[in-house]
């Protein structure tokens, strides 16, 4: 399919499976038999490719043979993830500004400015539960990529009224939930971000309307569709200005995730020995980073995205692995599962779909299995879940029940 053509596609819908990390529509086609899978789509060059990806043995895996001592390999590994990141910025105050506080019945909900780095300040909110003993766990509600680049932060938060789109939109990826306010029902002090390219930190250009600059009601469904095809149209281009700067934009989401964990647990309500992730589609990317990452990360809930990544190189990268997931150099020493072995001594559950057609079924059911192998050799089994639903790419509301109650056990919460 041609760029242009693809486009106005994405203008007709937002739910499309050709935008990366996006939720699959209601018509995708069946998940193709091994006899029958798409022909590459890089044509005569994939016959390089499938050799490069034939030779791609992880050399840090915590599976090889010469690891044994799960402290020191995952000192190792993480040196290796953090370098590959190509981002370390300089540490600074988060210095919140409040900028409004709403009575949401059960918990109150405020929305702050807050310093990830030096250079960049992040619009949040946070969700405090009114009867909670505090200090109470805290979680991180990681929004995902969806192709729906108009709003971030409120796909995971309800603040009314939502428009027409955003309510369909929770409907599809979320059961018509908003998964940060149940979470704040059951006692947990939440915390959702704008993630950068979407809603408040999206794509605004200087001849846009004041109603899109200032995502006001009065935008139309027209507004945003078009919003969002835009989004995918330049996500390349923000690749690669990112890498031009001598960074990655798979290492700006991570380090703003991690300073975000870092001033949740700095909250007086919260219990900085309690704290968790949880995250659909691009947002269980971020939940792996960041529980892979940050120590004091004790739980990480990641939602339709486990897989091998060697297997997804034949067909599955186009609609699967955009540049927020690409880190350069790391795949050929750690896998995606092998990052998921980073959440020990923390505990991790990944749940997958059945029916998710933005990687190959088998690519999860090996990835699950890898991970499995890991915890079982650093002798924490019971630390690691891996889940199958039989469904498409969603969060649909039991798959969340199953998810938030594994999370009240390892974060021990009484909701």
């Amino acid at each position: 399919m041609r760029r242009r053509s693809f486009l106005r596609m994405t203008g007709a819908t937002t739910a499309c499976a050709a935008v990366p990390g996006s939720l699959q529509a209601a018509d995708t086609p069946p998940l193709p038999d091994a006899q029958h899978r798409p022909l590459p789509e890089l044509g005569s060059h994939w016959e390089t490719f499938a050799k490069l990806s034939g030779r791609c043995r992880p050399e840090l895996s915590f599976l090889r043979p010469e690891f044994d001592d799960p402290i020191s390999w995952s000192k190792q590994a993480r040196g290796v993830v953090e370098t590959d990141l190509h981002y370390d910025p300089p540490v600074c105050d988060p210095e919140p500004e409040l900028i409004e506080r709403a009575d949401a019945g059960t918990y109150i909900r405020e929305r702050l400015m807050i310093s990830t780095t030096p250079d960049i300040r992040i619009p949040v909110y946070v969700l405090v539960p009114k009867t909670i003993r505090r200090p109470a766990p805290g979680i991180i509600v990681l929004h995902d990529h969806g192709g729906f680049y108009f709003w971030g932060k409120e796909k995971v938060v309800h603040v009314p009224p939502e428009h027409p789109e955003l309510v369909a939109f929770k409907q599809r990826a979320y059961d018509g939930r908003s998964i940060a306010d149940e979470l704040a029902r059951r006692g947990y002090v939440v915390l959702a971000a704008d993630m950068l390219h979407w809603g408040e930190r999206g794509l605004y250009l200087h001849h846009d309307p004041p109603r899109i600059r200032d995502r006001s009601p009065a935008v139309t469904s027209a507004d945003i569709r078009q919003f969002n095809a835009r989004s995918w149209a330049h996500e390349e281009l923000i690749g690669r200005t990112a890498l031009v700067c001598g960074v990655t934009w798979s290492g700006i989401i991570v380090r703003d995730d991690m300073r975000l964990a870092d001033y949740l647990m700095s909250r007086q309500e919260v219990d900085a020995d309690r704290v968790g992730c949880v995250g659909l589609s691009v947002g269980a990317v971020r939940a792996i980073f960041l529980g892979a990452l940050h120590h004091a990360v004790r739980a990480s809930v990641a939602v339709c995205w486990m897989a091998e990544y060697q297997p997804m190189a034949r067909g599955h990268v186009r609609n699967g692995i955009g540049f927020t997931k690409i880190v350069p150099g790391l795949y050929g020493k750690l896998d995606w599962p092998d990052l998921a072995g980073l959440h020990w001594p923390g505990a991790l559950m990944t749940v997958n779909g059945r029916q998710d057609q933005l990687y190959p079924f088998e690519a999860s059911q090996a990835a699950v299995a890898k991970i499995n192998r890991i915890f079982q050799k650093m002798g924490d089994a019971e630390r690691y879940a891996g889940v199958f639903f039989d469904g498409p790419h969603e969060f649909n509301h039991s798959m969340q029940r199953h998810a938030f109650r594994w999370l009240d056990r390892r974060l021990e919460v009484s909701p």
